[in-house]
């Protein structure tokens, strides 16, 4: 976009930001708050599509989901106070996620300002950092183009993550006179040569490697130099938490993802390494099954941790090497480094995906719908490119475990476990990538938190398949329930509505499955109806996970507790 000098108003200055920061797309509910900002963008509609959600939080979760799926920074504009308040656990999500996000909000008056005004709330106390990696109030028109590049450049650079953006709505209809700036690009820290010699100096000493991936700020050139380096030293690759598609699962040194339902024989692996190069993930609870796997603050094995930000090392963990680096430079220079003369792991890693192969094997589940059988039968039936999005729930282990992921930015699931992701993010991911199958699995309770987005879907022409799980209860919280306070169940069930009546009263695509040999005709029904679909499966309360049964549960409890 052509750079302009001219008196503007700040809604126009800001618009103009972003279009010379190329955002193409908007997820918004509208507030009076921003009211020049929105006829600012009534000017730029042929250039930036802005989509109208129907709650704050789906909206931002939206935007969380399209910087995911693109690698650019995803953008949500809401309203002060209830609206700011509804979009935070998305803020949080992308923190957690390390997702670029950009969060505009509208604010009182200035004039207004600290007197407690109408939907009043400090936003750069709010959301300060932690929660975000910036949070900021623009007081002054003139300093918009300034402003939101160091905003796009702050949630784009290092680690990526969200940055709040607060917008007096005075300061909108204010006019005045500004340079405009320029297109902000990520900043990240660049591999060293020596830091190559450290890692290849590592490696040779090594018997027992395992490779970790995870983290944000991967692009597919990135994740296929690192598959690259994998292969030709014969590297174990494991992935940590909901970032299963940095590696394809199909290639012969994936061995499983470090996720809530993690194979016992990964974390034994884990604890087995004699070194583990960590590329890109925080190494959070989650990866490390409550900092169990790995010893605290030093571990007892090699570890050579890459990452993007200097803060993140030592941490939690002291790795023996730390490499500050982003991901494209790593993967590009380890990808060049000379294969290891010497391998003398190829047992070690042939064992750990022998390991992971195990696990594709489905457990003998009671009932006449098998989730296993339904993953799989997905997996067949849809391109190998298919987007998958994943809520939060007990649920989300059938696909984790038995879906093989092959391109990247092609799973999108909270690691901060929010639940109400999925519904909304497969709406987005649809929106990016109109051209590309999207799969979006839910549980019955994740999907009455954010499913109204499905009138989102239908307004705007996106079409995501929604696998909705139902057995009439917060699976995970009364999994736990039963492990930890046996025969004192309460506050988890759940009375829900007809799910296929819901689908088909927004407009979309609506069927419910009870049988294994129902689903496919249903399949083949909700692709063929060109339009958002909901597939409800009706599952088996007692198969409470993957593995186990509720009755295993109390049994084992049982026993425990008079042992």
């Amino acid at each position: 976009m052509q750079q302009v000098t001219n008196e503007r108003t700040g809604g126009q200055i800001l618009i103009d930001q972003l279009l010379i920061n190329e955002v193409d797309s908007i997820f918004a509910v509208p507030g009076e708050s921003y009211l020049a900002a929105l006829d600012a963008l009534y000017g730029a509609r042929n250039q930036i599509k802005l989509i109208t959600c129907r709650q704050e939080g789906g909206a931002t979760f939206m935007a969380e989901a399209f910087g995911k799926v693109t690698g650019k920074p995803g953008v949500c504009f809401v309203t002060r106070g209830p609206g700011a308040c509804n979009a935070s656990i998305a803020v949080h999500t992308a923190m957690q996620d390390s997702t670029p996000l950009v969060l505009f909000v509208g604010q009182v008056a200035r004039n207004m300002s600290g007197r407690e005004a109408f939907q009043e709330i400090d936003f750069s106390k709010m959301f300060a950092p932690p929660v975000t990696k910036l949070a900021v109030q623009i007081e002054d028109p003139c300093r918009i183009p300034e402003i939101v590049h160091h905003a796009f450049r702050t949630a784009l650079s290092g680690r990526p993550g969200p940055v709040v953006v607060a917008l007096p709505e005075d300061m909108l209809t204010e006019k005045c006179t500004a340079n405009d700036g320029l297109k902000a690009s990520a900043v990240r820290p660049q591999t060293s040569p020596a830091q190559v010699a450290q890692v290849r100096k590592a490696l040779e000493k090594a018997s027992r490697p395992i490779m970790i991936l995870g983290g944000g700020g991967w692009s597919p050139e990135a994740c296929k130099n690192i598959e690259k380096f994998s292969v030709k030293n014969k590297l174990p690759t494991a992935v940590s938490f909901r970032r299963q598609d940095l590696f394809d699962n199909h290639n012969e040194f994936y061995i499983g993802d470090l996720s809530t339902g993690v194979d016992p024989a990964l974390s034994q692996r884990i604890k087995g390494a004699d070194l583990l190069l960590v590329v890109g993930a925080r190494m959070g609870e989650i990866t490390t099954q409550g900092y169990s796997v790995i010893n605290t603050p030093v571990p007892d094995t090699t570890m050579i941790h890459v990452y993007a930000e200097a803060l993140e090392f030592g941490k939690v963990f002291q790795p023996e090497i730390a490499v500050l680096s982003g991901m494209d430079s790593f993967s590009l220079e380890a990808s060049a480094m000379p294969g290891l003369e010497r391998v003398p792991w190829e047992d070690w890693a042939n064992d750990a995906r022998s390991d992971y192969l195990k696990t594709l094997e489905p457990d003998e589940v009671e009932g006449p719908l098998d989730p296993a059988f339904i993953v799989n039968l997905l997996q067949q039936k849809l391109p190998s490119n298919t987007i998958v999005t994943v809520d939060a729930g007990n649920f989300s282990g059938w696909a984790h475990r038995f879906w093989r992921f092959k391109h990247p930015q092609t799973e999108l699931g909270p690691t901060a476990g929010a639940m109400g992701y999925s519904v909304p993010a497969g709406v987005a991911a649809q929106i990016a990538r109109p051209s590309q199958q999207v799969v979006s699995f839910v549980g019955d309770g994740g999907f009455m938190m954010t499913g109204q987005e499905l009138a989102t879907a239908l307004q705007h022409d996106s079409k995501p398949l929604i696998i909705l799980f139902n057995n009439n209860m917060y699976g995970t919280i009364r999994m736990h329930q039963e492990k930890y306070y046996p025969g004192r169940v309460i506050g988890t069930g759940l009375s829900n509505p007809d799910f296929k009546s819901v689908a088909l009263a927004y407009g979309a695509h609506g069927e419910r499955v009870t049988r294994n040999e129902e689903f496919e005709p249903a399949l083949t029904r909700a692709l063929g109806s060109n339009k958002a679909s909901l597939i409800e499966l009706i599952t088996d309360p007692e198969q409470i996970t993957t593995k186990t049964t509720i009755t295993k549960l109390r049994t084992a409890a049982q026993s425990q507790a008079s042992s």
